[in-house]
């Protein structure tokens, strides 16, 4: 494949410049009083004299809701390889509601100036970016050679969710986190409202009716806050019949009449039916959740953090997607520790990004926060959780079926500023439904029609490859 990467991302540089200007932690801090080592990284030798070799791992947080043991969930990795010593660098996304967006353009900034991590946490969102500019090192051969400490891992993976960060025969990470979007339910209210709270395969027009008696209840809620985030978003699309594109991602589908529909009910629950209040960029819809000022809301575990945070306990229950058509289906997917191809240390890089994939750090890291793709310890982490009840329902909708990757072709940056602009001209009311998502439709396929991935047929089967389900 042929592509002026040099150029787009001296480009992606000066436009991402202007939007990191006012961060007041820098990406590629290296000696940042929040890096998680034993030694503060300063160190060139460990206690027995071997040289320390130094590993730069990416997260795509600010580290504020971060626990000290979060941060530190390293120092047992440095017990087991003392010569290797990761610490945590932490990069935002600074555009609202953009999410992996602002962060993989700060990765790809980072490459083109010669300062960039040796290992980055990475969502599915960015994987086939990442396979089709040749940024990052598969890890075939040192999983081949690492069988037996490898094994464990390997075998408390869900198959599908492997099969993501593997293209064309390359497997570019073990997924540390699985998260599908599930309905977060604020028990309490629903008490109060007396409504029973609904089963695994709830429907739409069931979900209707509960908005329509908790709005009716006389308590001071809204049924439900409008998603910002177009990965959650996406799922109310799939339970509705609905896509952002077609099967094999090669064209919009974003004004398809379910998508319509679905984006109509959504402007129709702000600015008609009084299910929902407008979004703001100054409260997230967990916030209103955690503020007992809506009844539910649809995101995934990674909001525990906050609950947790707020000593919001026993409170959520979580269900799955209502069934409008398209099955009670989830958009879901994973993320995983990909080793970049510009690290000196390669097969240390893959050491640590293979030990993130395991028990020791899922049970370390992921006490609350995102749903553990370890699926053995995941089981026994979120059962000690307090902020999320009925959580088995989101391992189940895995073991069932019950879900969709989202739709994340190599051109996902783009997309992503499409979607976001999408929802903030449908929540405010600039549009109709059906405008906006003719406008968006418009806008995806001339991204299809200008991309650099799309030139030759070797580029076309690359992303035929990729895994889409």
């Amino acid at each position: 494949m042929k592509k002026i990467v040099a150029a787009l991302l001296s480009l992606l540089m000066v436009l991402t410049a202007a939007s990191c200007s006012g961060n007041t932690q820098p990406a590629s801090s290296g000696g940042s009083d929040e890096a998680s080592t034993a030694d503060g990284g300063g160190s060139d030798e460990d206690g027995g004299g071997e040289e320390v070799v130094p590993i730069r791992v990416a997260l795509f947080t600010d580290g504020n809701d971060m626990s000290a043991t979060q941060k530190a969930v390293f120092d047992a990795f440095i017990e087991e390889y003392p010569n290797i010593h990761p610490q945590f660098e932490y990069i935002t996304s600074d555009s609202y509601g953009s999410n992996w967006n602002g962060y993989l353009m700060k990765i790809q900034t980072m490459i083109a100036g010669n300062d960039a991590p040796d290992v980055i946490a990475l969502g599915l969102e960015g994987v086939a970016m990442m396979a089709m500019n040749d940024m990052a090192l598969p890890l075939n051969d040192f999983i081949d050679s690492h069988q037996e400490e490898l094994a464990p891992i390997l075998e408390a993976q869900n198959e599908d969710l492997m099969k993501i960060f593997e293209i064309d025969g390359n497997i570019y990470s073990i997924p540390y986190e699985a998260n599908c979007v599930v309905t977060h339910i604020n028990k309490d209210i629903f008490e109060e409202a007396g409504i029973e709270l609904p089963d695994y395969d709830w429907t739409w027009e069931e979900f209707v009716e509960i908005c329509e008696q908790i709005k009716n209840s006389g308590l001071d809620v809204y049924p439900f806050a409008c998603t910002s985030n177009f990965f959650a978003y996406q799922a109310l699309m799939y339970c509705n019949g609905a896509s952002p594109l077609n099967e094999d991602w090669t064209a919009s589908a974003i004004n398809s009449p379910e998508s319509i529909k679905v984006a109509q009910f959504f402007q129709d629950a702000i600015f008609k039916n009084d299910y929902a209040p407008e979004p703001s960029e100054t409260i997230t819809d967990t916030e209103l959740m955690i503020q007992e000022r809506v009844a539910m809301t649809w995101t995934g575990r990674w909001v525990s953090d906050d609950y947790n945070s707020s000593e919001f306990y026993d409170k959520v229950y979580v269900n799955t997607l209502p069934n409008g058509g398209g099955g009670n289906t989830s958009c879901a997917g994973d993320a995983g520790f990909v080793v970049l191809k510009d690290t000196k240390y390669p097969e240390e890089a893959m050491t640590v990004a293979t030990w993130c994939a395991g028990e020791t750090y899922a049970r370390t890291f992921m006490s609350t926060g995102s749903l553990p793709a370890n699926f053995t310890a995941g089981a026994e982490i979120c059962a000690a959780d307090r902020t999320i009840d009925n959580w088995e329902v989101m391992y189940e909708i895995y073991d069932n079926g019950d879900w969709k990757r989202s739709c994340d072709p190599p051109e996902y940056t783009e997309l992503a500023d499409i979607y976001s602009d999408m929802l903030s001209i449908i929540y405010s009311n600039q549009a109709t439904a059906e405008e906006a998502l003719n406008d968006a439709n418009d806008q995806i396929n001339e991204v299809f029609a200008n991309s650099d991935y799309r030139d030759t047929p070797e580029e076309l089967a690359f992303i035929e490859a990729i895994y889409k389900r």
